[in-house]
């Protein structure tokens, strides 16, 4: 009899091992605990997708060394750096947005280092005499479909001074189409993963 009391005092039936294990892994609690690991896993990785569109940056903008280089180097950024992004991180697939976002990413790491690299290339090889003589060209081909009055305000831009706010001005624009069409691949290749499911 004592044995039988002893029993129910340690276990008593409110808090018996069976009732313990189903109240604490009931479906509410994992519901509760499952809440933040998904919304963690829904925005993207910043680790990740940094050296995702740092790598595909950089191999666009030794894409765009070589002639027309630029017209598939810039889609393809963004394209590729949401798939090395995928193979980077265990979260699911980046929607159309984050791809997006990842893709203009890549396209400022991309023209910042294609940047670069021409600046380093022209200085090496000597060849910022021909670089200058060859914007003094496009002016001048410019002022030819020109009237005279219009064609003399463009002699600007063939002086020091001008040919510099003119590189500065075409940097700029390139970097922003990098940018914007970078963006468009990234949420190209994020619907297609999207489509395709996830990975198995």
């Amino acid at each position: 009899m004592r044995v039988g009391a002893s029993t129910v005092g340690v276990f008593p039936s409110s808090s018996s091992p069976e009732s313990v294990s189903s109240s604490s892994y009931s479906p509410g609690n994992l519901r509760v605990e499952a809440e933040p690991i998904t919304r963690r896993a829904a925005g993207l990785d910043p680790q990740a997708a940094v050296r995702s569109a740092l790598n595909a940056g950089a191999i666009a903008a030794v894409l765009c060394l070589f002639p027309l280089g630029f017209v598939v180097a810039m889609p393809l950024a963004g394209y590729f750096g949401v798939r090395f992004y995928r193979r980077r991180s265990l979260a699911p697939e980046p929607s159309p947005g984050a791809g997006f976002n990842l893709g203009a990413l890549c396209g400022a790491f991309g023209s910042a280092i294609f940047v670069a690299l021409a600046f380093v290339l022209t200085f090496a090889s000597h060849a910022q005499n021909e670089f200058r003589d060859k914007m003094i060209e496009i002016v001048r081909h410019a002022q030819a479909s020109y009237p005279d009055a219009q064609a003399r305000q463009l002699d600007y831009f063939v002086s020091p001074q001008g040919l510099i706010v003119m590189l500065v001005t075409t940097g700029l624009f390139f970097c922003l189409a990098f940018v914007l069409l970078s963006g468009v691949g990234g949420a190209i290749s994020a619907a297609l993963l999207r489509k395709r499911g996830p990975q198995a």
